[in-house]
């Protein structure tokens, strides 16, 4: 009978072992609060430039529904085929000009100015109409160049409150 209780000592202390060894390797595991390995935090979320400017949420929404309006009116014009492209520019000029007065109605150009220099601050560009087509107009063929605005002598920009921003995040 020694040997089995040699076999039973054995297989008690090998179990003991065992379950050390378990409880022990367990303990040994670290455990991570903060983010995945090679997972950057996010900042804080900031504050929208139109609201930084002043700018209501209903303003913003009006003018992104004036915005989407008179896009879908310049690609009408674009796909009329009986017009010139003279006449094209016309009345593409006129949407574009009833566009502006409809979002000066909404959005002073203070508030305007102050929600550029935000998104310029942040690195984020104004924005504006970039063409729609795969030239430089927005019906695709190549602009004409522009006029310097008369209220703005020396310069040969056109006028940046013709220009639309970029809806902000």
């Amino acid at each position: 009978m020694s040997w089995e209780r040699t076999v039973l000592s054995s297989l008690l202390a090998g179990t003991i072992l065992s379950a050390a060894l378990a409880g022990g390797a367990a303990a040994q595991v670290p455990i991570r609060t903060g983010p995945p390995i090679g997972v950057r935090p996010r900042p804080p979320r900031q504050e929208p430039c139109w609201a930084v400017a002043g700018v209501s949420k209903s303003a913003i929404e009006q003018r992104r529904t004036i915005n989407q309006q008179a896009h879908q009116e310049v690609e009408a014009v674009c796909a009329n085929s009986s017009l010139s492209i003279q006449q094209k520019r016309q009345q593409i000029r006129q949407i574009r000009q009833r566009e502006r007065q409809e979002i000066d109605a909404i959005i002073t150009p203070a508030q305007r100015e102050a929600m550029r220099a935000c998104q310029e601050q942040r690195g984020h560009g104004g924005g504006g109409h970039v063409g729609g087509g795969h030239g430089g107009g927005p019906c695709g063929e190549m602009p004409v160049p522009q006029k310097p605005n008369p209220q703005q002598p020396n310069s040969q920009k056109p006028d940046p409150e013709a220009e639309n921003e970029a809806p902000p995040n």
